[in-house]
């Protein structure tokens, strides 16, 4: 390699170099923490998904053993697909469902995979739809 294309691979070695560290150090060196507050449904970066509602109760705890039932019927891998969620955050449920309720539902990313795994359900579904996903509890 010549002397002239060293310099120059350097020199573009170290310009990439100093603009990660500018990129890296070009938020506040102020961290703050979020105060503590009481437990609840937590704010989390919203999603668009596919849901399948199985069962809508006052409390959480009435869907607890269909929540099992449907696990045991589609097996527990996919545990963190059968969730137990407010209807406060999910939009894009149908009006008729109580705010202050809960929902048993399938999520999953497209309409297909929602179909398939609520159709291998013995009841049919009260509602299928694209949700956004607001917080977790």
């Amino acid at each position: 390699m010549r002397p002239r294309t060293k310099r120059v691979a350097r020199t573009t070695w170290v310009a990439a170099l100093l603009l990660l560290a500018m990129a890296c150090g070009s938020a506040s060196g102020a961290s703050t923490l979020p105060a503590q507050g009481p437990p609840g449904p937590t704010a989390v970066s919203t999603v668009d998904v596919w849901a399948a509602v199985l069962g809508v109760a006052e409390a959480p705890g009435a869907l607890s053993a269909d929540r099992d039932a449907v696990l045991e019927s589609l097996g527990e891998a996919l545990e963190g697909a059968v969730v137990i969620s407010p209807v406060a955050c999910l939009e894009g449920l149908p009006a008729a469902l109580p705010a202050d309720g809960y929902v048993l539902a399938i999520q999953e990313s497209s309409r297909t995979e929602v179909r398939v795994l609520a159709d291998q359900l013995p009841d049919a579904p009260r509602f299928v739809g694209p949700i956004h996903v607001l917080c977790t509890d």
